[in-house]
């Protein structure tokens, strides 16, 4: 007779599996997920400085009618959470909600947490562990590096629809990653960034196709959407320099992957890094988010 019993790993050995490090940063080491930014505490970092931009940018933490059902209590998930730092946001200005982040990497805090606070270690592509309906709002952002298009459409949209109650919303919150420069480092940059997404299956402009995507799921009275140049560096304003900071070091975060994919040294790529902080100040350098709300039918 066969030994059922399954070995266990050891802490660090689970560590090694589940992440790899590449120059000294950390990643995820999961075979369906395309993500390739780091998730470790500078990451952790650069997300949480940025929230503060995106509430002056867009006015707020969400668009979503929902303000009068969060007062009174919501249940309320939000994927792909990073930090954290937006959940924990929310539930400091609605205590009588229950918020729950998701996010494929742990970088978000786990201990010291308010009482309606919870944060879940899962993979979104595998479904999450929630029954159909389960939540007031569905919220993400900042996905456009986590998932092929084919993804999108055949499990993300239909999963985040899934969990949302009729006459619940959904609420996302994309950027491209193509910037629109007059600069030649910054449009150099820009193009390599899309010439190692596209093969994977990646759609550099999802956001523009969010939409069309919830439309085609027949599960929605009404889809509002919003877009907004943001101009990078001193010309737009304290926003601008805040997104400006969040591009280079996001860049500089994937210095390994993208100086390999344009055949260029390291000390090449933080050159160029550095050029595109000059040419934001002397040129108009932008990229365009969305704002999506989809309000579900009852």
């Amino acid at each position: 007779m066969g030994c059922c019993c399954s070995r266990r790993f050891t802490e660090e050995e689970d560590r090694k599996l589940r992440f790899r490090n590449i120059g000294g940063r950390r990643y995820h080491n999961i075979s369906d997920s395309e993500y390739f930014i780091p998730n470790d505490d500078e990451e952790a970092y650069r997300l949480t400085r940025y929230h503060h931009a995106i509430k002056d940018i867009w006015g707020g933490l969400f668009h979503s009618p929902i303000e009068e059902k969060l007062r009174q209590g919501a249940r309320v998930i939000d994927l792909g959470c990073g930090s954290g730092i937006w959940i924990l946001d929310m539930a400091k200005q609605y205590p009588n909600s229950k918020f729950i982040g998701v996010d494929l990497s742990p970088i978000f805090p786990t201990e010291g947490l308010p009482l309606n606070v919870e944060f879940l270690e899962y993979n979104v592509l595998d479904g999450l562990p929630y029954e159909d309906s389960s939540f007031d709002f569905v919220h993400e952002k900042f996905l456009v590096g986590a998932f092929t298009e084919a993804q999108w459409k055949e499990k993300v949209i239909p999963e985040m629809t899934r969990l949302t109650r009729p006459d619940g919303w959904v609420e996302m919150l994309e950027a491209d990653t193509y910037l629109t420069s007059d600069g030649n480092a910054t449009i150099r940059i820009a193009k390599a960034l899309q010439n190692y997404m596209i093969p994977k299956g990646m759609n550099c402009t999802i956001g523009k196709e969010i939409p069309r995507l919830l439309e085609n799921t027949n599960a929605y009275s009404e889809i509002r959407n919003q877009s907004k140049a943001i101009v990078l560096g001193k010309k737009g304003g304290k926003s601008g320099q805040e997104t400006l900071n969040f591009y280079t070091v996001g860049l500089s975060s994937i210095r390994g992957i993208l100086s390999a994919s344009m055949n260029i040294m390291i000390e090449h790529y933080d050159a160029l890094i550095e050029t595109i902080y000059t040419e934001a100040e002397k040129t108009t350098s932008y990229f365009n988010q969305y704002r999506i709300c989809g309000h579900k039918k009852n």
